[in-house]
């Protein structure tokens, strides 16, 4: 009985180091570059609540500045049924690696850079573990908000290689998020953190419903720390 369980435990490392080491980082990945303004045109994720909330997900909108310790400050604005936004800050802390961060206080342990051009589009790779639960996630960051071919291909590539499926993502229709901006985003009315209903970063899932829900589902081949106030 203790030699089986020693040898699954073994197997699922393995498993676990073979997907870590299968991730790949963008060559001379250059933060200054990956500034700005970004829309999470698609995602897909094993985690059991982003699938039970996917179809109702819309379009957040992401900005990222470089800080000055080689960390990635990042608020997302998320699209709220009236028609505002609703805004969460992290930081991504620099890994060893250009390219690959982390974020603890969301249980983001692998946070990487696979793909990016910069001026179109980017894939970001997410890996959470909460307690004894590991998930997964891709995302398709876009300068527009629109879906990018090759950034979709890239994604569709990626995906079997970290253990997930077409089945398992989705298109997020585009919505106005007015206020994504520092400054100009409504205070939420209680402060945001891992596991709320905001958006679908890894360790939260939005919930805001979208009149075409039914139509989107994410095809690649068509192509906090703490959450804070504002």
């Amino acid at each position: 009985m203790l030699q089986t369980l020693l040898i699954s435990s073994l197997l699922v490392l393995l498993r676990m180091s073979l997907g870590w080491a299968q991730v790949p980082i963008q060559d001379n990945f250059d933060a200054v570059k990956f500034q700005g303004i970004w829309y999470i045109v698609g995602a897909v994720s094993d985690d059991q609540s982003f699938q039970d909330s996917k179809d109702d997900m819309k379009m957040p909108m992401v900005l990222v500045t470089l800080l000055a310790n080689g960390d990635l400050d990042v608020k997302f604005g998320y699209p709220t049924p009236d028609g505002g936004c609703q805004k969460i800050d992290t930081t991504f802390s620099k890994g060893a690696v250009d390219g690959q961060f982390s974020n603890p206080a969301m249980a983001q342990t692998d946070i990487r850079v696979p793909f990016t051009d910069y001026k179109n589009f980017a894939v970001v790779y997410f890996e959470t573990q909460k307690g004894d639960v590991r998930n997964v996630w891709l995302q398709l960051y876009v300068r527009v908000p629109e879906l990018f071919p090759e950034g979709a291909q890239k994604m569709q590539l990626l995906a079997p290689r970290v253990g997930l499926n077409p089945s398992q993502g989705a298109m997020l229709p585009k919505s106005v998020c007015r206020g994504a901006l520092p400054g100009e985003c409504p205070e939420p009315s209680e402060p945001l953190r891992a596991g709320s209903t905001a958006g679908p970063s890894p360790g939260v899932v939005s919930r805001v419903k979208s009149p075409d829900s039914d139509k989107q589902r994410w095809v690649g081949s068509t192509g906090p720390r703490r959450a804070q106030r504002a």
